[in-house]
């Protein structure tokens, strides 16, 4: 009823600001699912998390207080949650279980299409980083 009482030339400017008001909207939503990473990583973007097989994640399932003192070897258990977000990032889902079978899982935000996923079956060497972030080497 509002678009009807709308002038005929002024209908082409509403249209696109909704639609520019919408994109906005749509961009903040997708940013909104990543953390901001923490001071003193060795990335600035979540684009360069992979590289070398280095990636810096916080972990959403378990604790960080096994790793507290040091850097412990674990068993990717799983990749989920893969598919890439409109601005190309994945933010998968990684369960790691460790020697006495404690485990935790880590949100992977990385480029897909540069930096691989994390393998089911691969070993990382899993360390500590700071409040609930640890970093994880791969090629191990």
């Amino acid at each position: 009823m509002i678009f009807s009482t709308i002038s005929f030339k002024a209908r082409p400017i509403l249209v696109v600001a909704a639609t520019m008001l919408l994109a906005t909207v749509a961009a903040c939503g997708a940013k909104a699912q990543d953390p901001t990473i923490p001071s003193g990583a060795a990335i600035h973007s979540w684009y360069e998390n992979g590289t070398g097989g280095h990636y810096i994640a916080p972990v959403i399932v378990g604790s960080t207080q096994s790793l507290a003192s040091g850097s412990r070897i674990g068993r990717v258990l799983t990749d989920t949650n893969c598919t890439p977000d409109a601005r190309g990032l994945s933010h998968c889902h990684n369960s790691i279980e460790f020697s006495d079978g404690s485990r935790i899982t880590i949100r992977d935000n990385h480029q897909m299409s540069r930096h691989r996923c994390l393998r089911p079956g691969e070993l990382v060497q899993v360390k500590f980083f700071k409040d609930q972030w640890v970093t994880l080497q791969t090629g191990i």
